[in-house]
């Protein structure tokens, strides 16, 4: 048996021989780090898009979804009405 530290917690615990790519010591750490994970991933992606259009100005940069009924359901989305162009990135 093998012993690792979490990434999360920073907790020393055992990994089993048959789960040897193991990262983190419990569900509740796991979920955690996937969520970061998912997150710096996302703001990888917008940060390389926002290099391919150096020159349109960035004003802001708001997380929601897209509703089936085509709705935004970003917080703070209305004080921009005024601008020109609408950035949307999709999973």
């Amino acid at each position: 048996m093998k012993r690792k530290m979490c990434p999360i917690c920073n907790k020393l615990f055992d990994v089993p021989n048959t789960r040897p790519n193991q990262i983190y010591c419990s569900r509740d750490c796991a979920v955690i780090g996937r969520r970061l994970t998912k997150e710096d991933t996302a703001s990888k992606r917008v940060d390389s898009f926002i290099d391919t259009i150096p020159d349109i100005q960035i004003h802001d940069v708001l997380e929601g979804r897209l509703k089936m009924d085509h709705r935004m359901t970003v917080p703070g989305a209305g004080m921009w009405k005024d601008k020109r162009f609408i950035v949307l990135v999709v999973d």
